[in-house]
């Protein structure tokens, strides 16, 4: 059988053994992904894997399974981003401190939160590969941003994802409810 090594297979294994083990054994030993697969493989994969989610759980499921997949949030980036915020008067100033210093992400300030704006995809199974892929592969994006806001914020926020560049849009568009 096929290795299921990649770190992407490990976490979706984790994520979808919590709501269902069966559906995780299954999608494994259906879809392995391994350390060595190139980006054509990791795209399938990750195609493979959307169609099977959406399939079998509910939207709301899907977003929770999908959340739980994220690749973690650096502690050092959330330091920096408390500093920030620690510092400013209010969101807008945060933002603005924030895109001056950070250059992968911007921030913009809205009256009941902030905008995540990825300016391109920056996710290592679907980037390099031209065509789209359902916003359903999109969602481990919530979980990350989530697990940095809380590092910073001291709780969990409310996320919501607009728009991603992979599902036709764009740019990636997370909105954080503060």
């Amino acid at each position: 059988m096929a290795k299921n090594d990649n770190a992407h297979a490990v976490r979706l294994y984790e994520s979808l053994s919590r709501l269902d083990e069966s559906a995780a054994i299954e999608f494994a030993q259906r879809h392995p992904l391994s350390k060595s697969a190139d980006y054509k493989k990791k795209f399938a994969w990750a195609k493979a894997q959307c169609e099977f989610l959406e399939e079998r759980f509910s939207p709301e499921e899907t977003a929770d399974i999908r959340a739980g997949c994220h690749c973690e949030a650096g502690s050092a980036l959330a330091a920096r981003m408390r500093g920030y915020l620690s510092k400013a008067a209010d969101l807008s100033e945060f933002a603005r401190v924030f895109n001056e210093k950070e250059k992968y992400v911007t921030l913009e300030a809205e009256e009941d939160g902030l905008l995540f704006i990825y300016p391109e995809c920056y996710c290592a199974c679907v980037k390099r590969v031209p065509e789209q892929i359902s916003k359903t592969w999109c969602l481990c994006t919530l979980g990350h941003v989530r697990g940095l806001m809380e590092q910073v914020l001291g709780r969990v926020p409310e996320v919501e994802l607009l728009e991603t560049i992979k599902s036709g849009g764009q740019r990636c568009v997370v909105k954080v409810y503060v």
